[in-house]
Parts: C-alpha cells; structure tokens; sequence
C-alpha cells in the first residue's frame, strides 16, 4: 500500500511564521520579510501584515475556544494559530487549507508536539459575533490614553485607517511630482499628490496600493525617486536649508531626510549610531546619484566626537515608532505604557549634545515619529528650560495621521549672540 505523501507548507506562509516569532524578539517585520524569495513575498506580507494589523480580533477569537489563556502558549504555537486563525477569518483561503497550513506552519515552526492542538482549536475559531471597538486592534494602554485625548469618534477612526494597507510615499528627486505621477499613472497605478497634515508636499507622492515590488517602479534604478513618508519630507523642510549651508542630519539612516536635504541643495554631514545602518543610506544616497559625508557618531556618548559647527541641524531621535504603527504594525505589540517616557531620557540628551555644534543664528530641528507628548512636546519644552539661548519657532504634530505616520517636529534658532 502506497504511502500518503506528506503535506508541504507553503513558503509564503513559512516566511510569514518566522517573520511574526522574529517581531515577537523585537525585530522588524519588513527586514524579516526580506528573508524570503520574492516570489513568495506576498503571500508572506499579507499573512504577517494582515496578522499584526488583526491581532486584537485574532486573540479574542482564539481566546473563546481556547482551554489555557494564550499567554501561556509557546510563541510558535501562538503564532501558527494566529495565521491559521487570520485566514480562516479575514482571508479567502478555504478553511481546511487554512486549518492544514497552521498544523504543518507549528510543526515547521519547531512545535511538533502541539500540532494537534492548533488542528482542534481552529476547526472551532470564529468571527465574534457581538460589535467589537474600533480599537480592539490596538493595545488597551495606547487606546485608552489617546481615547482620553481626542475622542472615541476620533480615536475609532485613526484606527480604521491603520487597519488598511497604507499607500506608498514616494519623493521625486527633480520635484517634478507630476510628471512623475503621469509616468505612473501610464503604468495603471492611482496616484496623487501627497497631502501630510493637510498640507500638500512638493514634490511628494501618494501611489495606492497594490503598487507591487518598489525595485520594480519605473524610475527606480535610475534614482528618479526615493520612498519617504511625506510628512518626514515636510519635517525636513522645515529646516528650511538650501545651498550653501552646512547641514547636521544627526540620526540619518535610513537617509530620507538626508536625500531631501541634499537635493534641496545643502552640504550634509549625515550621521548615525550603528555602521549597517550607515552602509544602507550608502546604497541610497549612490542610487539616487547625490553625495553627503558620513560618519559613524554615537550622540548619547560623553564626548560624541564632532567638533565642527553647522549651519543648522536636524534631530530625528530614536523613539518608539508609535506613530507608524500603520506601515509597521508589530510596533503597536512590541512597546508598553511606560516606554514614551523611557526613551525621552535618551532623546534628550542626544538633542542637547547636538545643539552644541549649532551656530549662533543657526536652526535646529527635533524630530520623532511618535505622537507621545513624552517623546515630543515634553523634550523640547525641557530643552528650552535648560537652554536659554534657544528659542522656539514652530511646531508639526500629524497625529491622529491620515495617510502620512503621525510624527511630531519642532524648529527652534539659536540666539545670534549666544557663545
């Protein structure tokens, strides 16, 4: 008798498991999705994405058919059930296809053992049937804070939208954005001028999805264009640097802003804390044909090691990442209640060290793509306190976003006469 052959999962859904387990690590779900062949690249982003964008539905789900509380499943185990569980419910993948997949994803996945578990618990999964909140996709702890600051309408509404497949930000290196758009558009992509904050970006971008592989747009290998969410454009701007002066982008990679600047026509010294980093904002800055010094700068350190003075500098800290929760969606998983406050310790010592080498006269920007007044507002409000010499010109906040992250900016100048 001959022997019924085994089932062999997909690799899609093989690189999405890894993907989601290496963002439950903290990692980065776009760099783990890398990893796979593009070939099974969009089956993989639909399972990872669509399962970070769900994950509050998801659990509920699971949790009403489950005999254990799911935080006591190991993290593989979790994961299967949450794919297998995803495209059972928000997917058009037959249900025993669904249900066989996850069982072989936890076998592949290094938990053989719990296979028949996942079989039985997703055989019994189903949609809720009572009206769930608009923020059932999102942690209790942010929800409730930003419930508190704009409204349930407001906050259900941000909500939705980070449900969805954000669109494409794309800046056009001539500023031409729509000739551009009409190359595009001759291609069969929707695409129209990028609007951040109710303000629209010149020469920026939004290309609806699906839009494909970005190597795959036209312009691409020429350098005609670099992807950059428009609001991050705008806060670049904001500088409002050009030729001749002698620019300080101090938290460059992944280089968006540093190409903005230089294309605006500024001298660029770009710096960052890690060397990888460093080396990808290399490959950028070579594809898309303009050129900035690099340096390798650890601005939290004593002495950073930058003596020269600028012109003017930009800030954009490290920060939690919560205002991009829509375009990375494992961040809304991966930060607590008390990280905002947390990483404030560092933003602002990186934001003092690095207004020392601003001219007297010069402009100073600090950035974050988090809407946590912690991490914005509160910094720059300690900086001005500590700093006399400064003052405020402006602020940018994009939160609740539309299509653009949710970031925040401030530009502050430096007194002429400060020593």
């Amino acid at each position: 008798m001959s022997r019924r052959p085994e089932p062999r999962l997909s690799p899609g859904r093989l690189t999405a498991g890894r993907a989601l387990l290496d963002a439950e690590r903290g990692g980065h779900l776009d760099e783990a999705l890398e990893a796979g062949g593009v070939e099974e690249r969009p089956l993989a982003n639909h399972l990872a994405y669509g399962v970070c964008r769900r994950r509050g539905a998801l659990d509920l789900a699971l949790a009403a058919v489950a005999d254990r509380p799911l935080q006591r499943l190991d993290a593989p185990v979790l994961v299967a059930l949450r794919i297998g569980a995803f495209e059972r419910l928000f997917s058009r993948t037959p249900d025993h296809a669904a249900v066989g997949e996850a069982v072989e994803l936890c076998r592949a996945l290094g938990a053989p053992h719990a296979s028949g578990f996942v079989n039985a618990l997703l055989r019994r999964v189903a949609a809720p049937t009572e009206e769930l909140p608009r923020w059932i996709n999102h942690p209790a702890w942010w929800a409730e804070r930003w419930r508190a600051r704009i409204g349930d309408e407001a906050l259900g509404a941000w909500c939705l939208r980070e449900s969805e497949p954000p669109p494409l930000g794309v800046i056009v290196r001539d500023g031409d954005g729509a000739g551009f758009a009409a190359r595009l558009s001759a291609e069969g992509l929707t695409v129209r001028p990028a609007v951040a904050g109710g303000v629209e970006v010149p020469g920026a971008l939004w290309v609806a999805p699906p839009f494909g592989r970005v190597e795959g747009l036209p312009g691409f290998e020429a350098g005609e264009f670099w992807v950059m969410d428009p609001a991050a454009a705008a806060i670049a701007d904001l500088l409002g640097a050009g030729p001749g002066q002698r620019v300080l982008d101090a938290c460059a990679a992944p280089g968006g802003k540093t190409l903005r600047l230089l294309a605006a026509g500024a001298e660029v010294l770009a710096t960052d804390k890690k060397v990888n980093r460093l080396a990808r904002m290399a490959e950028s800055l070579g594809r898309v044909g303009l050129s900035a010094e690099t340096r390798r700068v650890d601005w939290e350190a004593a002495d950073p090691g930058v003596t020269e003075t600028f012109d003017a500098a930009l800030v954009d800290a490290p920060c939690t990442g919560l205002g991009t929760m829509r375009r990375h969606p494992e961040v809304r998983w991966s930060r607590g209640a008390g990280d905002p406050a947390a990483m404030s310790l560092h933003q602002r010592v990186i934001l003092k060290n690095v207004a020392a080498r601003v001219k007297p006269g010069g402009v100073l920007v600090y950035a974050v793509c988090s809407p946590e007044p912690e991490e914005g507002e509160a910094v720059v409000r300690a900086f001005l306190q500590s700093a006399p010499e400064w003052s405020l010109d402006s602020t940018l906040s994009f939160a609740p976003p539309e299509d653009e992250d949710a970031h925040f900016a401030a530009r502050m100048t430096r007194a002429p006469n400060a020593v």
